[in-house]
C-alpha cells in the first residue's frame, strides 16, 4: 500500500491501481517586521501557518475500482468536514489530521448509461491540528 487518506486507500496490486499525481506540500512561516528609524526593519519569527498540499487522484474502471463508490467516499469526507490522517509509505504527513478544503471532478469517461469509467479529482488538504 503506498498510503491513505482517512479511508480511502492509495494502493498498487494485481487487481487494481489507485494512485495519485502531482503531490504538492507547501509551508510557510510567519515574520512580523519591527521598524528601524533609519535602518531596516527586524524581522520577528512569530509562528508556523498549517501546511497545506494538493493531489490528483485518478479513479479508472480499467484499473479494478468502481470510481462513483470512491468519488462518494471522498465526497463524505469533504461534506462531513472530516478531519483524516494523511500516510504515505507508513508515515503520518504533517503535524497531526487533515481537511479537504477544495475538491473538483473532471468526468473524464461516462459510459453509454451515465456510469463513471473515469474521473480525475483534484484535491486540496490543509493541516487540521487538535
Amino acid at each position: 500500500m503506498i498510503g491513505t487518506l482517512g479511508s480511502v486507500e492509495f494502493e498498487v496490486s494485481e487487481d487494481n491501481i489507485k494512485t495519485f499525481q502531482d503531490l504538492n506540500f507547501s509551508h510557510q512561516a510567519n515574520f512580523t517586521e519591527h521598524k528601524i528609524i533609519n535602518s531596516k526593519g527586524l524581522l520577528e519569527f512569530t509562528g508556523l501557518n498549517a501546511s497545506s498540499c494538493s493531489l490528483k487522484i485518478i479513479l479508472d474502471i480499467n484499473r479494478g475500482i468502481i470510481p462513483a463508490k470512491e468519488l462518494d467516499t471522498l465526497h463524505d469526507i469533504f461534506n462531513n468536514h472530516e478531519a483524516v490522517a494523511f500516510i504515505l509509505g507508513g508515515k503520518v504527513q504533517g503535524l497531526d489530521l487533515w481537511v479537504i478544503t477544495s475538491l473538483s471532478e473532471n468526468f473524464a469517461i461516462i459510459g453509454p448509461n451515465g456510469e463513471i469509467f473515469r474521473v480525475e479529482v483534484n484535491l486540496s488538504l490543509k493541516e487540521y491540528l487538535q
